[in-house]
């Protein structure tokens, strides 16, 4: 009898332990999902970054979920809002992000080992009250793309000041046989980031200019600022026939194609403006003047956070410690070039014109787009405003003065710093 007991009582206890080894085998086994805006970077993740992650992780699966970027930020606060979303967030910079933080959509990453090897400049876009809420991943640059075998045919060199570049223009323009700047007016967008926010900081002093507007001592209506509109609405005379209707993949065409000289855009589409084997090069926005100081749109692009509603907390700060570390950001910059890590950590770009577009960080002032910073957290944007307008400008007879007027009235009608002046 005791021993039919025993057999009972040991079958029970073994049945138990094998319960408590399944559970903790299926504890230890973890799937995060990881949600994005970058449907170009699937095979960036699943071939390369998550699993050099997972051979060092095996307890980890790390699933890529990207949406299309225009649906991203609506499909991503209809998830939380319903209380499900993916476990690991992909960041958008400034305000859009600073409004989610206050949803209370981030855990607070603060402590978080490998949040050291970010400088505050670098965590700025998604830092509210000194808390940090995402790992920063990538930021991006903004220049201009050359065509190096146009430039030696008409005997060019690259231009160091505002003067130059505009002499460099007509020459290409006189030659006659070449478009001298790739650029179309149908997707607005790309005139304030490619175009405005590119050569503008040398009007404005970058951060100086930036900052003021945010703290309400500068207006868009003041000299610096008008005269990069200014600068900018010189470019048309050089623009393509057409411009009006031509998109963003038409003015890569035209330059890929060796139809233009000079293509203004950003580090991201490094892979497309050399897909037709161009010899391309780079160089930054001019100095106003010889001997000016030179400014570079550094633009932190994309960061990671954890959803506070996730289930595995634990497993997705041993995912983003690794993002914070060398391994992730050598491996991610150089299977997507034109992204720049963030990080004190040293990289090497494999990329020669990811290494050029590196380069022009050297003696440069860096400072992010103008108006995503707090001054598009209200209604109209600035952004979006800026947008439309320069669209209007480059599409019309549409003065810079009236431009900046339009801008400044529609930031001092909802933003204290500047109604208060």
């Amino acid at each position: 009898m005791q021993s039919k007991q025993w057999a009972a009582t040991a079958g029970a206890m073994l049945g138990v332990s094998l319960i408590a080894m399944s559970g903790a085998a299926v504890a230890q086994s973890v799937t995060l999902t990881l949600g994005s805006w970058r449907t170009e970077d699937l095979a960036v993740w699943q071939d390369k970054v998550l699993p050099a992650f997972e051979a060092a992780h095996p307890d980890i699966n790390v699933e890529f979920a990207p949406v299309n970027t225009n649906e991203y930020n609506a499909a991503m606060q209809s998830q939380i809002e319903g209380g499900a979303g993916p476990d690991l967030i992909t960041c958008r910079p400034f305000d859009v992000n600073n409004e989610w933080i206050g949803r209370g959509y981030f855990t607070k990453l603060d402590g978080l080992a490998g949040l050291e090897n970010f400088d505050a400049t670098a965590k700025a876009a998604w830092t509210v009250d000194g808390a940090t809420y995402c790992v920063p991943v990538a930021a991006v640059l903004a220049g201009f793309y050359y065509n190096v075998d146009i430039f030696k045919e008409l005997g060019l060199s690259v231009p160091t000041t505002a003067a130059e570049f505009t002499a460099v223009l007509q020459a290409i323009k006189d030659n006659g046989k070449y478009t001298p700047l790739a650029v179309g007016s149908a997707e607005s967008w790309q005139l304030a980031y490619n175009g405005l926010y590119s050569i503008g900081p040398a009007y404005w002093k970058g951060e100086e200019g930036r900052l003021g507007l945010i703290d309400g001592t500068k207006k868009l209506t003041d000299a610096d600022f008008v005269s990069a509109i200014a600068a900018f609405q010189a470019w048309k005379p050089f623009l393509p026939n057409g411009q009006e209707a031509l998109s963003y993949s038409d003015m890569t065409q035209l330059f890929t194609l060796g139809k233009a000289a000079i293509l203004p855009d950003g580090s991201w589409n490094i892979n497309q403006v050399t897909s037709t084997g161009l010899n391309v090069g780079v160089f930054g926005p001019p100095a106003v003047e010889a001997g000016g100081q030179r400014y570079l749109q550094e633009m932190p692009d994309m960061a990671i956070g954890i959803n506070a509603a996730s289930k595995n907390q634990d497993a997705a700060k041993t995912f983003l410690s690794w993002v914070s570390g060398p391994e992730f950001q050598q491996i991610y910059v150089n299977t997507a070039p034109g992204f720049f890590a963030m990080s004190n950590q040293p990289v090497k770009y494999d990329n020669a014109l990811a290494q050029a577009f590196a380069d022009l960080k050297t003696g440069a002032l860096l400072t992010p787009r103008l108006a995503l910073d707090r001054l598009s957290a209200g209604t109209p944007p600035l952004d979006d405003e800026t947008w439309r307008l320069l669209q209007v400008m480059m599409t019309s007879d549409t003065t810079p003065d009236a431009v900046a007027a339009e801008l400044q009235a529609g930031l001092s009608s909802w933003y204290s710093p500047q109604s208060a002046q």
